[in-house]
């Protein structure tokens, strides 16, 4: 019986509810803190926008293939539904397409379980890809359709004019040491803020798109995606200011239609950081969502998180300029063929609704190092007591576990 199909990058919770609090953890000792849901009535909306801080900061750090990145998360649509696309297609004509490329989990080192919809809040003590570009001095953003002011923590918004927002796909949201720190929150903001940056030339070099429930294909379908991604991507490209060694990376969520396909989603990497050769061309190695955060690691030799990030694929185009090798699936280490591994689910994990879900935070594997990248040192502090006990469930490896080839468990508190 194969898995059943969930959108992978959807939050969960443990349990369905939100629960009344949560405890945070810095590394040592415990604290409660309290759940609030952001007020979504006209008034307060109003009135929290006309306060919100936003920032909108800047960098110029040289990269070995790309000095912007652009990442574009589409709703669940299947691999052959999206490469039929008319549209889509005209886009994937002015790059690479990404052939072999597997929906998941949430970019930021693991899934942790999800699978569900529910409200969740990431402890503190997990890091992000935000910790990893700070620690560079690199500029990021989040930009969020629909979403109602800068810094905006609730669960849903009924957007009359942009169109409905759903917490579920901002995916740096989830995580409180994001959204706690007020400097960080500001960043996460407003798509319309997309286009005042663009105008003020002042998009960072690290960037996240999500547009809304419509336009993403949530409540409709991959013909009007396309089209929102093609003319969203086309004025981009054509943009001198915005397209200066660039990158745009654009995915879908999961497969969704399909669950024998095993979670296969397309992806298209386009913009003028992709060399003139390559232009048309396909990268089939494998490659799944973990692989944008090891490719934008590489591209900037930055630490690593010490999960699921640090053994991914890079792409091809990147590793030719970074020196990274390419590996094939090894049935060995997998410890299965290819072709049985299901990614529509995943294992269980603290998020993980299962009752034999592990529900506690496995610590990161610290002593990994990949092309010479080392676990950032703050993680390697936070975490040193909790680590070195079974550094086998995060190992430098591309096969990736699923629900069918759950990782051993590296029981750690959960923080």
């Amino acid at each position: 019986m194969l898995p059943k199909v969930f959108g992978i990058l959807a939050a969960a919770s443990i349990a369905a509810a939100v629960p009344a609090s949560i405890t945070t953890d810095s590394g040592s000792d415990s604290t409660s803190t309290s759940v609030t849901h952001t007020s979504t009535a006209t008034s307060d909306i109003a009135a929290a926008a006309a306060t919100a801080k936003t920032e909108s900061p800047t960098s110029n750090v040289k990269g070995a293939a790309f000095d912007r990145i652009l990442q574009i998360y589409l709703e669940t649509t299947a691999y052959e539904n999206a490469t039929a696309d008319p549209n889509c297609q005209a886009l994937i004509k002015q790059g690479i397409l990404l052939t072999e490329e597997f929906g998941v989990g949430a970019p930021h080192g693991d899934n942790f379980g999800l699978n569900s919809d529910s409200f969740i809040l990431v402890n503190k003590n997990v890091s992000t890809i935000v910790d990893l570009l700070e620690d560079k001095g690199i500029s990021w953003g989040d930009y969020n359709e629909g979403l109602p002011y800068t810094g905006f923590d609730g669960f849903a918004y009924d957007n009359p004019v942009e169109g409905d927002y759903v917490r579920k796909h901002n995916l740096l949201a989830r995580f409180n040491s994001v959204m706690d720190d007020p400097d960080r929150a500001a960043k996460i903001k407003n798509f319309t803020l997309f286009y005042e940056d663009l105008d003020n030339k002042r998009i960072p070099q690290w960037g996240f798109v999500t547009p809304n429930l419509y336009n993403n294909g949530h409540d409709t379908n991959i013909t009007v995606s396309c089209n929102w991604t093609r003319s969203f991507v086309e004025p981009l490209l054509a943009n001198p200011y915005f397209n200066d060694n660039t990158v745009i990376y654009i995915t879908w969520q999961a497969n969704g239609q399909n669950p024998i396909a095993r979670n296969h989603v397309a992806g298209i990497l386009l913009g003028s950081a992709i060399p003139k050769e390559l232009v048309g061309t396909t990268d089939d190695a494998y490659h799944n969502h973990y692989s944008e955060l090891s490719s934008v690691e590489a591209n900037w030799n930055l630490h690593t998180l010490g999960r699921w990030d640090v053994g991914a694929n890079v792409w091809k185009f990147v590793a030719a300029k970074t020196g990274d090798v390419i590996r094939s699936w090894n049935e060995r280490i997998a410890g299965d063929l290819f072709e049985n591994y299901y990614w529509n689910q995943s294992y269980g994990g603290v998020f993980s609704s299962a009752v034999e879900g592990l529900h506690v935070y496995v610590a990161p594997n610290t002593r990994l190092v990949r092309h010479g990248r080392t676990v950032l040192p703050s993680i390697v502090k936070l975490w040193a007591r909790y680590c070195g006990k079974l550094p086998d469930y995060y190992r430098d490896i591309i096969e990736l576990p699923d629900a069918l080839h759950p990782p051993r468990a590296s029981r750690s508190p959960s923080a």
